[in-house]
């Protein structure tokens, strides 16, 4: 549904643009002021009603050859030997269903707001025989499934971005508690070092440096921008930061 209203406004240039700018205004007040990460949360629960396609396995797995994702892939293999692994925000599993291809004997777990999603993902993944992943409906500041320094390690891929200020801090307590050999965010990172973070078109771009290093030693913290021709969307490529935490 939504996918089609912007392709019918995007005839009209500036009205387009004049409605995109009222809408991110909105959003802003209603996300900051208001409902905090409860909008957030209420968008990607929702998600299937409102947006085709993006979310599903068949969807998803179109992309599994995104360049991002391989790159994501060399990180987390620098932490082999590997016995398990935790994805928060995994949608149906597409990250997933890569590194079962290459570690099936290591237990990889992911989580997702989304029912609908992990329900899809589940089937897919059992469908195909594999066994060694498990989706699990959950958020994210929400681990208690994963008993302390029970994971190896945890990764995201473009789910931070939808954390608020309000819930962020307690995201990144649940991924250390869990996680015993390091984090590895996929994420879009702010070099702006007189401030914790900016919201740029309905996303939070954080400064990880600031962020982390209340959590973890700053000599544990790398952060690397992605490649340019990792991506074609121009917020990514200004933004796209692979972020490791070494435990």
């Amino acid at each position: 549904m939504m996918d089609r209203i912007k392709l019918f406004l995007r005839k009209w240039h500036k009205l387009y643009h004049l409605i995109q700018r009222l809408y991110y205004t909105f959003w802003y007040v209603i996300e900051v002021y208001i409902l905090g990460t409860k909008l957030q949360e209420w968008i990607w629960k929702t998600h299937h009603i409102f947006y085709k396609g993006g979310m599903w396995p068949e969807d998803c797995l179109e992309t599994i050859t995104h360049p991002h994702r391989q790159i994501l892939m060399t990180k987390i293999a620098s932490y082999v030997p590997l016995e398990s692994i935790l994805e928060i925000g995994c949608s149906s599993g597409a990250n997933l269903h890569l590194l079962a291809r290459e570690y099936p004997y290591v237990q990889l777990y992911g989580i997702d707001i989304n029912t609908k999603a992990i329900k899809e993902g589940n089937f897919y993944l059992r469908q195909r025989n594999i066994t060694n992943v498990e989706l699990l409906v959950s958020r994210a500041d929400n681990l208690k499934q994963f008993g302390d320094k029970s994971i190896d390690v945890v990764f995201t891929d473009a789910t931070l971005m939808y954390i608020g200020v309000d819930k962020i801090k307690k995201v990144i307590e649940e991924m250390r508690r869990v996680s015993c050999k390091g984090l590895i965010l996929s994420e879009w990172h702010s070099e702006d070092n007189s401030r914790t973070h900016l919201w740029y078109d309905g996303h939070w771009v954080y400064n990880y440096k600031i962020l982390l290093e209340g959590y973890f030693p700053l000599d544990n913290i790398r952060i690397t921008k992605f490649p340019v021709k990792a991506w074609d969307d121009e917020s990514w490529r200004k933004f796209g930061s692979i972020i490791e935490v070494k435990i």
